[in-house]
């Protein structure tokens, strides 16, 4: 069962590498800035919603085989991806209103949640969990 666990850690880290760090600056090269927005605002959601399913089944495999610490890493995941999804709305408001501090703030908060999702399913199976 750990096997399965320490995959979907990995499949967590895959997709947050993938979507940060070759689609989404890929994306803003090729389309341009207003056509990488409107692409990214339908991908982002997508993106948090397959994190938080992930980490939603990482949890029951972890429950079901009595693994808390990798139980709590799987909650961990869902829940603060959970919120990064439902700052979409209030990021997205703030961009069109050319409310750059508040999209700052938003966005960062954002990648903050992002990099704590990476740092918890990386960490998840050094720890031996």
């Amino acid at each position: 069962m750990m096997g399965i666990i320490h995959l979907l850690n990995g499949v967590v880290i895959g997709i947050i590498i993938l979507q940060t760090s070759v689609v989404a600056p890929s994306v803003f090269r090729v389309l341009g800035e207003e056509h990488a927005g409107k692409f990214l605002r339908s991908l982002f959601p997508k993106f948090f919603v397959i994190l938080v399913a992930v980490g939603t089944l990482g949890a029951a495999f972890s429950f079901s085989s009595q693994q808390s610490n990798s139980a709590v890493a799987g909650l961990l995941t869902a829940i603060l991806a959970m919120i990064a999804y439902l700052l979409i709305p209030a990021t997205n408001r703030a961009r069109d209103e050319g409310n750059n501090k508040r999209f700052g703030l938003l966005h960062g908060a954002s990648v903050i949640l992002t990099i704590l999702v990476l740092i918890i399913n990386a960490v998840n199976p050094i720890l031996g969990y």
